[in-house]
């Protein structure tokens, strides 16, 4: 059934140089599948594609293609894409075609995921829009609702920047660069934006449900086939011009996405035409909410990111204040107790668990700020800010 709903998938013209072998329903039992035998050249053996006059660079552009369309139109997408299962032939027309195997390890998402993604891609690719792609992720499942989005999206936005610089430059992408430019370029990122990423790290907003853990294992196997034919292949590129084609799934169908676009730079679409008409009554109620505060009706809540940090250090210092205490305590009572001699019966043993408590709580004191202090201290110094 895969294997035919495959196939069928991509039963148009447009894809006729990607193939599924037919299956044999009359020859198969619950232990034996009977499927048509599809010759193929592996599509990693780069001398036997270049003897048969095959490119190697539009193989690598078509599996990058074949894959997004099973991803953002199908819903349905092979999980185990390895050279094993993908082979390359030579077509009557003398250009590549990729054959399909394995159908095995299949997985879909519905329409609500696959409209999430097409908005995702559209965000961090044209409209560099930090709210939808959080939006967009949210749909997805892989942003919980209710967390912090401030920080989320603007260190969102400082990703998308850079991500669009490089894709618009040409230059290497930041995993690309060298370990130690990377660091500098972290710790530039860290200094800028430290507030944010401790927020993030302390929040945790982003999930990641099963469904995408193959999706991503399909893309890192498909990113290693393509470098392997192309040392020029870049999967994130290739992404940009085939959106264009998926402009359909956006709004609809394609000339209104491409309306709503010019409208949106325009500042004309329904929303911004709402925005408008329904200003006044805006601002009449922003009015009453200034009123109200003026008359203490209200008591805004803020987050502070530097209060926190130092109440989290000063618990820390209280711990180990009131370890200190303790062990001081302890060990006054069991001097006194030792101080009054052996004549009182049971005396000798309760001061030695007072020493033995005293001992236990005295070693708390330099773990707490030898070790837990100064790992905190360094934990915010990675991000650009102080606890102190």
């Amino acid at each position: 059934e895969n294997c035919n709903r495959f196939r069928t998938n991509f039963d148009k013209p447009k894809f006729s140089h990607i193939r599924a072998p037919n299956t044999y329903p009359e020859y198969t039992s619950d232990k034996v599948l009977t499927m048509e035998y599809c010759p193929g050249i592996k599509i990693t053996d780069l001398e036997r594609i270049r003897e048969v006059g095959l490119d190697p660079a539009e193989i690598s552009r078509k599996s990058a293609e074949s894959f997004l369309e099973q991803l953002c139109r199908h819903g349905f997408f092979h999980c185990d894409p390895h050279p094993g299962n993908v082979s390359v032939e030579k077509l009557p027309s003398g250009e590549a075609g990729l054959i399909f195997y394995d159908f095995g390890m299949m997985d879909e998402f519905g329409p609500v995921e696959r409209k999430g993604l097409v908005d995702f891609f559209f965000a961090l690719y044209y409209d560099a829009d930090a709210k939808d792609v959080c939006d967009a992720l949210e749909r997805l499942g892989m942003l919980r609702k209710g967390v912090d989005r401030i920080s989320v999206e603007k260190v969102g936005q400082d990703f998308i920047d850079r991500f669009q610089a490089t894709l618009k430059s040409g230059d290497q992408w930041e995993a690309d660069l060298p370990a130690e430019e990377r660091k500098k370029l972290n710790r530039q990122r860290r200094k800028e934006l430290g507030e944010e990423f401790l927020s993030l790290n302390a929040e945790s907003p982003f999930i990641f449900p099963p469904t995408w853990t193959f999706v991503l294992k399909a893309f890192f196997t498909l990113d290693g086939i393509g470098k392997t034919l192309d040392p020029k292949y870049d999967l994130t590129r290739l992404t940009a011009p085939y959106l264009k084609e998926l402009l359909d799934l956006k709004d609809g169908n394609a000339f209104r996405t491409t309306l709503m676009r010019v409208l949106k730079r325009a500042g004309w679409r329904p929303i911004d035409i709402n925005m408008a008409v329904t200003q006044p009554r805006r601002v009449a109620k922003i009015e009453g909410v200034v009123t109200r505060m003026e008359r203490g009706e209200f008591k805004p809540r803020v987050r502070a990111m530097e209060v926190e940090r130092m109440i989290d250090r000063n618990k820390l210092v209280q711990s180990n204040i009131f370890n200190a205490v303790l062990s001081c305590l302890f060990l006054n009572t069991a001097a006194s107790l030792t101080s009054l001699g052996t004549n009182m019966v049971g005396v000798k043993p309760v001061a030695k668990s007072f020493f033995a408590a005293a001992i236990v709580f005295g070693l708390r004191v330099p773990y707490g700020v030898f070790v837990k202090l100064r790992k905190l201290d360094e934990y915010n110094e990675r991000f650009g800010v102080a606890s102190k």
